[in-house]
């Protein structure tokens, strides 16, 4: 059944495919519908992470998941934490200190599966190299700049990392993993509008993106420069460019930075964009309105498949949804305490009364959230097969055989980006 759908889908893009330098616009309303659960997901699986002295977090800010693995990031503890997918303690990567191997400040990390290596970067421009077991390797010192916010792994033999640095520097630096040295670099901005995302690196089918706080394209990522892909358009509640020069003409940077707060706590800036992320199904954005972790923050959902969005600070079911980490079958997300009752439909027993035992002093609880898979490709198989079997009709009718095929071949290239 994937193996037909996939065919009609090749079919139906060879026959509606964009120019090649067109990039999408993600239209989106923005004042809040009402989405429930099943909008979105089948299912809830928990995941509560495991409370001892040996890994007491403050906050979950990143997970990567590898080999039945999570990699659990919190930037108040210099060290990276290892849990299964049932949440269970499995090893500390690193410790507070200044000997080998330990850190006093961590502000991001990467997982390099070419290598099989772990990379812990330090804000003041150094990375301890680990291995997947948490054996230290070494430590490895970056090109000079004011600081280091975030990294990824852009290719088998290149890191891209992101600086806020002034606006006659380059935000974005790509080095050598074995020379160390700078290949390339781009992207200079106002670090004041920069800092609204520390870490605006996501990656996905093995590219690396790039998305800031306050412009609405999002750009994937190569040694050579930056392409955008595609760009958001909230319409008149949205960002625009004459909103952002008035923070450019600020000469002052101390004044500019007091300008763009008092602007996002009085609401003349409407949000900063906290996160991206994409799968296979959905492009995804947050957007936190006002300042702090306290304030309201906005998820939006964009299908790609039809251009359907789903905008909402809580489901109907009063349930808050923080992602952290998506794959192409479910959402990882940070449960709030005060949520835990808005759970109880969705959870066996065991799993509630699992839930309900915990105190509010304990590590995190994390929430996968199965997406509703099945029921959209039904939808889109159903919607679909009409148009596709015109277009085959209208192939086969004005297009010899051979070119069909070269047609069929050249698509599935495009659309692997």
């Amino acid at each position: 059944m994937k193996k037909v759908l996939g065919i009609f889908i090749m079919l139906l893009f060879a026959c509606t495919s964009r120019d090649k330098n067109e990039i999408p616009t993600l239209s989106v309303d923005l004042h809040s519908s009402d989405v429930s659960f099943e909008d979105l997901f089948s299912k809830i699986e928990i995941i509560p992470l495991e409370t001892s002295d040996s890994c007491l977090l403050v906050d979950v800010e990143k997970i990567v998941h590898v080999d039945s693995l999570l990699y659990v990031f919190d930037s108040r503890r210099p060290a990276l934490y290892v849990f299964d997918e049932k949440g269970a303690f499995v090893r500390q990567i690193s410790r507070w200190g200044d000997g080998p191997g330990d850190h006093l400040l961590i502000s991001d990390f990467m997982v390099d599966k070419n290598q099989q290596t772990i990379g812990l970067l330090s804000p003041n421009g150094y990375m301890g190299i680990y291995d997947l077991c948490g054996k230290f390797i070494r430590q490895d010192v970056l090109p000079a700049k004011p600081n280091y916010y975030a990294v990824a792994s852009l290719s088998p033999d290149r890191w891209v990392f992101w600086s806020c640095v002034r606006e006659d520097e380059d935000g974005i630096t790509v080095v050598g993993k074995d020379s160390l040295n700078t290949v390339s670099g781009f992207w200079r901005n106002d670090r004041i509008l920069d800092m609204g995302s520390l870490n605006p690196f996501y990656e996905y089918h093995d590219n690396v993106y790039f998305a800031t706080a306050y412009q609405n394209t999002v750009y994937k990522l190569t040694k050579k420069g930056l392409y955008p892909v595609y760009c958001w358009d909230f319409g008149k509640d949205g960002i625009n460019d004459e909103m952002l020069q008035k923070y450019r003409l600020i000469e002052n940077e101390g004044k500019r930075n007091d300008e763009l707060i008092k602007d996002l706590s009085d609401g003349t800036l409407p949000f900063c964009m906290k996160f991206h992320r994409e799968n296979d199904l959905y492009y995804y954005v947050s957007l936190q309105k006002g300042l702090g972790t306290v304030n309201k923050h906005i998820n939006v959902f964009y299908r790609k498949q039809d251009g359907s969005t789903f905008v909402f600070e809580k489901l109907a079911e009063n349930l808050s949804i923080t992602p952290l980490l998506f794959t192409e079958d479910y959402i990882v997300s940070k449960l709030n305490f005060d949520d835990y009752t808005c759970l109880r439909p969705f959870l066996s027993e065991q799993d509630y009364s699992k839930l309900l035992s915990r105190e509010e002093d304990d590590n995190p609880c994390l929430v996968k959230f199965y997406e509703a898979v099945s029921k959209y490709f039904e939808m889109a198989f159903f919607v679909s097969a009409k148009k596709i079997g015109q277009a085959l009709t209208s192939l086969s009718q004005n297009l010899p055989v051979s070119l069909i095929f070269c047609i069929l071949g050249n698509q599935v290239n495009i659309s692997q980006r």
